[in-house]
């Protein structure tokens, strides 16, 4: 089950929304795409990643005019206060349940050493969800600010943009849910094994994000398919990514329709057979480097 929990380590990274190299000044190259159709003014669709890590907030000027152009932002959920209690609320047992009932006394006492390490106390890990707690151990370390998710949102609060949000939370957290607590645990316990290798593979996503390398991250997303457990990776892969993109893209399509929307999504969602940029293509829009002079029609 290694790759299982290196798979969501990537994916946490790339698709979970309030996750509280010097060669690279500027994001934006490979994550930015125009999206038109015939006699309607274009759209942006953009790759982002959802750490508040500065290096990625630092986007190019291509990005920050097509953005200001703008009259709707889409995103994937709106990171308001409302959000901000649900995912709270979202990452708790129930509370006739405990943690360390469902690990048992060896895997909790590895786990809030881990936690403890992170500020975070035996009493709160008590009441996590086993996803929850991995989550928490997968993510980068916190640099204080805004997200990139978040700064967009109130760059387009103080430019009076319309907002949107391509899902709700509780849809977004229901892939989580839906896991067993026997697959959870066992992604927990493999992200417990691994922990010292997190910080790399972190570190490695956000290059190739700075790069605006999609293969890069779309490869990474692949480990899962060295998962033993097919059914497994199948399912996960078809609920994160697949499904998602689907219901993005429906929730997309009125405000693309209108034009000067500008969709930021996880990068994870741009590429493959099943990406929003293929998925786009598909839908009759013409999906194309912002750069590009020569009209698609």
């Amino acid at each position: 089950m290694r790759y299982a929990s290196k798979y969501f380590q990537t994916l946490t990274l790339l698709l979970i929304l309030l996750i509280p190299s010097p060669a690279f000044s500027e994001v934006g190259t490979g994550l930015l795409w125009r999206v038109q159709k015939p006699n309607t003014p274009a759209s942006y669709l953009f790759g982002t990643i959802h750490v508040n890590d500065k290096r990625v907030k630092a986007l190019n000027q291509e990005i920050r005019r097509r953005f200001d152009e703008s009259k709707t932002l889409c995103l994937e959920i709106l990171p308001d206060r409302q959000t901000q209690i649900g995912l709270g609320q979202a990452m708790l047992l129930p509370e006739n349940i405990l943690l360390d009932g469902l690990l048992g006394e060896p895997l909790f006492t590895q786990l809030s050493l881990a936690m403890n390490r992170m500020g975070i106390t035996p009493v709160e890990t008590l009441r996590l969800k086993p996803w929850a707690a991995m989550v928490i151990l997968s993510r980068p370390k916190d640099h204080g600010g805004y997200t990139l998710d978040e700064q967009l949102y109130h760059w387009a609060n103080h430019q009076y943009k319309q907002l949107c949000a391509l899902e709700s939370l509780q849809e977004q957290l229901s892939v989580f849910d839906q896991l067993t607590h026997l697959d959870q645990i066992t992604l927990l316990a493999d992200t417990l094994k691994y922990l010292p290798e997190i910080s790399s593979r972190n570190e490695q996503l956000i290059q190739a994000y700075l790069n605006g390398n999609l293969d890069k991250i779309y490869e990474q997303s692949y480990e899962l398919d060295e998962l033993e457990n097919k059914a497994l990776a199948k399912r996960l892969r078809q609920k994160l990514i697949s499904e998602r993109n689907e219901r993005m893209l429906l929730r997309a399509q009125p405000h693309l329709l209108k034009g000067k929307a500008f969709i930021a999504v996880g990068a994870l969602h741009l590429p493959g057979e099943k990406g929003l940029i293929r998925l786009l293509q598909q839908s009759g829009y013409a999906v194309t480097p912002p750069n590009l002079a020569v009209a698609p029609w």
